[in-house]
């Protein structure tokens, strides 16, 4: 290869060179300039979520960005000549902020110089609200709250929302590591049961199946038997309430024993307009019948006076 070429070869690989980091320019710019949106807005009821769910959008776009909130390192002097970028960048993290903020809190918040300074402010606001009167409030709605027919998904990631706030403001105070064990034991039991107790009746027998299994599944393992379930059913189609409660369960009669009627189905305690024998109910000798509610003879409980 002639001497020229070399020098040809040298100035191509520089030109493609400076090409590649200005295409890198470009788009890292037109990435800050995107808006940048999460699932939910703070509120003053969901600070420790929202402030981990931010973080994660704003570090995912650029890690450096993440310095325009912790203030590490200091931003450059304004005599210098990185700081216009960094004024630019700054800027856009603020805008960020103010755009997953509810705006009846967010029009008190725009007169802050810098997107630090906001975010300081947003922790000293509502990250000190740790009263004993707020967790136990926390707590109370925990164990309060009610699907009451709302879709699945949308209950589920509200109920994850209350156990996330208490999580940080009740945090485990231990440090011995068994001991942790058995804390977190103890809390995932009873976030289980909150969940469970929080579902709607439809899912009643999927629930007393749960809670069968042993050990015990996490919150996250019972939910997804009940998205499971609720696929299921989506498939084969619902099942009314007494129709279900026969196809899950054998029924038993007043000895105790497990019966069918004439379409093979179980039932529970309640007469049956023909037995195998092809008697009718009226047939039935009520002589062997004793009731377990009030121990006479002659009728079942379901027949009571």
């Amino acid at each position: 290869m002639s001497e020229g070429g070399g020098d040809d070869l040298s100035i191509q690989l520089a030109n493609l060179l400076k090409n590649n980091l200005n295409t890198q320019n470009q788009n890292s710019k037109q990435t800050l300039s995107d808006s940048l949106k999460i699932s939910l807005k703070l509120n003053s009821q969901n600070y420790a979520l929202w402030a981990q769910m931010i973080r994660v959008a704003i570090g995912g776009k650029s890690k450096g960005l993440l310095n325009h909130l912790s203030g590490e390192p200091a931003p450059p002097n304004p005599t210098d000549d990185q700081y216009e970028q960094w004024e630019q960048d700054d800027l856009v993290v603020f805008s960020w902020l103010i755009q997953n903020i509810e705006p009846a809190l967010a029009s008190n918040l725009t007169e802050f110089p810098t997107a630090k300074a906001l975010w300081d402010a947003l922790v000293v606001t509502y990250s000190s609200w740790k009263g004993k009167l707020q967790t136990f409030d926390l707590h109370v709605k925990a164990n309060d709250f009610k699907q009451n027919g709302s879709p699945l998904e949308d209950f589920w990631i509200t109920l994850q929302g209350i156990w996330g706030e208490i999580n940080w403001r009740d945090p485990n105070p231990i440090t011995c590591a068994v001991d942790i064990a058995t804390y977190n034991k103890i809390r995932s039991e009873q976030k289980l049961f909150q969940f469970l107790n929080a579902l709607d009746r439809q899912f009643d027998p999927v629930k007393r199946e749960i809670l069968r299994w042993d050990p015990l599944p996490s919150a996250e393992g019972a939910y997804a038997a009940v998205r499971k379930e609720m696929a299921h059913q989506g498939i084969l189609g619902t099942i009314s309430g007494s129709s279900s409660q026969l196809g899950m369960a054998a029924g038993l009669v007043a000895d105790g024993s497990t019966k069918t009627d004439g379409l093979g189905l179980a039932t529970k305690g309640h007469p049956r307009r023909q037995d195998l024998t092809g008697k009718s109910s009226s047939q039935i000798d009520k002589s062997r019948l004793k009731c377990t509610h009030c121990g006479m003879t002659k009728h079942t409980k379901d027949q009571c006076f």
